[in-house]
Order: structure tokens, then C-alpha cells, then sequence
């Protein structure tokens, strides 16, 4: 489903634009079963999903991800699904969030899972302004993020 919206995208991007290449991550949180939920997300080239457990542990959710929109639009998507236990969070974010010149990728994505860690017990809006305001980038690329908490209840 998610897929399907990210190929219509790409195929739309090609059309009206000469240079349309761009990363993205379409999510969708929908019912699984009696009380519980699970994550449907797509990704074009985007960093993962970032999963903090109830028990305040942060995992990112990797999954093979396609190339960014722009790249060919011929190649398939593909969804994913994960479950959502209640109380857990969900943060989406872009790479301007982790990106910095000084070292690879894959630190700023281990800074951002130990930030997220550190302040796990915050409520969502003062998680996600600590994020804002410590992130491990250079600060140089637009950032966003968006957290999602499912509920206990």
C-alpha cells in the first residue's frame, strides 16, 4: 500500500520535474489485531523508522531500502510491517537530523538511537524538542521530525 503511493509519487516526480531525485518514507500505523497495532512504511532511499520500545530501548526498523524517487522508476517498492506494542514510539526523520561531514552516517544514526535512549522517559513533545535542539549533525541540511506514541490504553 505504502509502496504503491511511493511509485505513483515517482512516476508523478518524473513527470514535472527534471531533476526529481529525493529520498522519502511513507508510514502508515494501522490496527493489527484486538488492541494492538502495527507499522506499514515504504522507504525511497530514506533513513529507517526509528522504533523506542516500552522498555526504553531504541532499535532502528532496517529494512532494505529502495532507491530514492527520481533514480528508475521501473524498480518495485516494497512495504514493510512491523507491530507496535503499546507504549512504544515511533521516530521519522530526516537526514539532516543525523548528516555531518566529520564521520559516516552511521554515527549520527547511533548518536540519534542513544539520544533517543537517554531521554525515552520524556513526554513525546519535550522527546522530540530534545532531539531538535541535540542532534548529531552539522546543523548545515533542513531537518524534521515526527514521533509517534502508541497508547497505553
Amino acid at each position: 500500500m505504502c509502496c504503491a503511493v511511493l511509485a505513483h509519487l515517482d512516476r508523478a516526480l518524473a513527470a514535472i520535474t527534471d531533476q526529481p531525485v529525493t529520498t522519502a518514507c511513507l508510514a502508515r500505523i494501522e490496527p493489527a489485531r484486538r488492541g494492538a497495532w502495527a507499522l506499514r512504511w515504504s522507504t525511497a532511499g530514506h533513513p529507517p523508522p526509528l522504533l523506542l520500545a516500552p522498555d526504553r530501548r531504541a532499535r532502528y526498523l532496517h529494512a532494505d531500502p529502495d532507491l530514492p524517487l527520481g533514480v528508475d522508476t521501473a524498480q518495485p517498492r516494497n512495504d514493510h510491517t512491523h507491530p507496535l506494542p503499546a507504549g512504544a514510539s515511533v521516530v521519522f526523520f530526516t537526514d539532516g537530523l543525523i548528516e555531518h561531514p566529520a564521520h559516516p552516517i552511521e554515527t549520527g544514526l547511533e548518536r540519534l538511537a542513544a539520544l533517543v535512549t537517554e531521554h525515552a522517559a520524556l513526554p513525546l513533545q519535550d522527546l522530540v524538542q530534545e532531539l531538535a535542539d541535540h542532534h548529531p549533525s552539522d546543523g548545515h541540511d533542513d531537518m524534521a521530525v515526527l514521533a509517534v506514541r502508541i497508547s497505553c490504553a
